[in-house]
Formats: C-alpha cells, sequence, structure tokens
C-alpha cells in the first residue's frame, strides 16, 4: 500500500520556511503563482511543494529585480518551456522505435 503524507503549512510556519514576509506571500499568492487552500490569509493551508515554488518566485523577484506580475508571467513561461521538453522528449522516444 503506497500512501503519500502530504504536510500543510499554516501563514506562518510557511513565512518562515520560506523566508519571506507575511506580504510578499499575500502578493505571491494573489499573482496566482501560489495557490493555497482556504479563503483568508489566516486560513491558508500551503502544500509541501509550495515551498520550492515560492523560493523559486522569490529568486527570480530578487535576482532579476522582477514584479510580482513579472515574477508570475515568467514562472508561467518556464513551467512550459518544460511541458514542452518533456512532450518533445517522449515525441523522440516514440520516433526512436521508427527510425533504424
Amino acid at each position: 500500500m503506497n500512501s503519500t503524507l502530504m504536510v500543510q503549512l499554516d501563514m506562518n510556519s510557511f513565512c518562515q520556511a520560506v523566508d519571506l514576509p507575511r506580504a510578499y506571500v499575500i502578493e505571491i499568492v494573489e499573482h496566482g503563482i501560489l495557490e493555497p487552500q482556504g479563503r483568508t490569509p489566516d486560513e491558508w493551508l500551503f502544500d509541501d511543494f509550495a515551498p520550492v515554488v515560492a523560493k523559486r518566485a522569490k529568486k527570480l523577484h530578487d535576482d532579476l529585480e522582477l514584479e510580482w506580475e513579472g515574477v508570475a508571467l515568467a514562472m508561467e513561461l518556464l513551467e512550459e518551456v518544460q511541458q514542452l521538453r518533456r512532450e518533445n522528449d517522449q515525441l523522440k522516444r516514440r520516433l526512436s522505435r521508427f527510425v533504424l
């Protein structure tokens, strides 16, 4: 039996885990970079992948001096590139069966 344990972090724990102030986390959520469960920041729960996303967003924000809107767009485009690469790899594997 394969059971997956999903850790959820509340707002305070999440802010500590990613070393971001509450206001930044709220902005990140408002721009759709993160999608926590719950209606208000005090109710928000973040899954165990959210810190990875938040740290990546923070790096883009800090390193490239992007506004959160730009970070959201950059992350969306990066995800699209990754998806296209996965699809390309899959198509290459399929094609290799027919090429000698």
